[in-house]
């Protein structure tokens, strides 16, 4: 059971309360979260309008940015929260911590929005491995890859979640709802150990897969060159450019989210670690300022809106560059739109 003995802020958290300088970087903390929000719905709409890479890809890259939007909207209730207590609490010291159980819907959120951006990592690299092993059979399977590994991921993410926090009462006061519970601490810093071990072993294999598919499409373009007939396969040779370009977009969105896991990794259990050592204001400044996952579901969405524009324009080269090398006229394009369609 709860203890209902209140707990008080202590003077050198009033300080934290009380400096202008943490109520600046509380309202920077909200100024990224929002802007984030706006990046995010932009991303996602531009990857359903625009379908230039497969449907299951475009399904991992929007639920990507879905685990950002529950981070976000969970850091933003975090941040209005806090800057709440600065303006109308501070007169009243000994209600300014929050029950952990209270909190437990933002702290959760603000978990899993992270582990739920590893995860779908983890998806997109499966999907990468599969369609460049299964390079005719994949594509025709549309969207049942990213539904069926889309959902398994998701359930990865949960029951991830749940084990971090699990048999954790919750019975502490804190006093932020972003401080994590002490009784979960252990399980989630051994988390972070798995997560970046994943992180890099999806880079390790996107650098393989990205050399192969270089491979794939080199070998296309000798039989191009060597076949000039009207009867070479164009979609085979489409397909293969396609699968190089987004896999090379994908390689650059994992290596952007590699960096950022990496770098979410690494302040995450300093800060876990020496916390305790700093004075509150001290840790409070290091969360708000230092505290990486805003920055990355700022960047995320920015990287992904740059890609696709660059994936299009790769496109069109690619087309041009099939029409040169093949038949011209209507049944060049009725291929080509064909393609485009699918």
């Amino acid at each position: 059971k709860m203890s209902e003995t209140p707990v008080c802020a202590s003077d050198q958290q009033m300080e934290m309360y009380n400096s202008h300088i943490y109520t600046c970087a509380l309202f920077f903390n909200m100024f990224i979260g929002f802007t984030s929000i706006i990046l995010i719905v932009f991303a996602i709409r531009k990857i359903l309008v625009e379908s230039i890479i497969n449907v299951s890809t475009r399904m991992f890259l929007i639920l990507g940015l879905l685990c950002c939007t529950l981070h976000q909207t969970a850091y933003i209730v975090l941040r209005v929260q806090v800057i709440y207590q600065i303006f109308f609490k501070l007169d009243q010291p000994c209600k300014l911590y929050y029950k952990a159980y209270d909190c437990k819907y933002v702290t959760f959120s603000l978990v899993a929005g992270n582990t739920g951006m590893i995860f779908i990592q983890s998806a997109m690299t499966i999907d990468r491995i599969l369609v460049t092993a299964f390079t005719k059979l994949w594509p025709k399977l549309k969207y049942w890859p990213g539904v069926i590994l889309s959902g398994f991921m998701i359930g990865c993410n949960y029951t991830n979640v749940q084990l971090i926090f699990w048999n954790d009462p919750l019975t502490d006061y804190v006093p932020t709802c972003g401080q994590f519970p002490p009784n979960s601490v252990a399980r989630f810093q051994k988390f972070l150990e798995i997560a970046l071990y994943m992180s890099i072993a999806h880079m390790v294999i996107n650098v393989i897969i990205l050399y192969i598919n270089v491979v794939q499409n080199q070998r296309q373009r000798l039989v191009s060159t060597h076949d000039q007939s009207q009867t070479f396969d164009v979609n085979e040779r489409y397909q293969s450019r396609e699968t190089l370009k987004s896999t090379q977009a994908i390689f650059f969105l994992s290596m952007s989210q590699f960096f950022a896991c990496l770098l979410y990794t690494i302040f995450t259990k300093l800060y876990l670690q020496y916390q305790h050592s700093l004075t509150p204001l001290q840790a409070g400044l290091a969360l708000a300022l230092s505290y990486t996952t805003p920055y990355t579901c700022v960047a995320i969405p920015s990287l992904i809106l740059f890609t696709l524009c660059y994936i299009r324009n790769q496109r069109h080269r690619s087309i041009n560059a099939l029409r040169s090398q093949t038949e011209t006229g209507d049944e060049y394009m009725k291929k080509i739109q064909k393609i485009w369609n699918n």
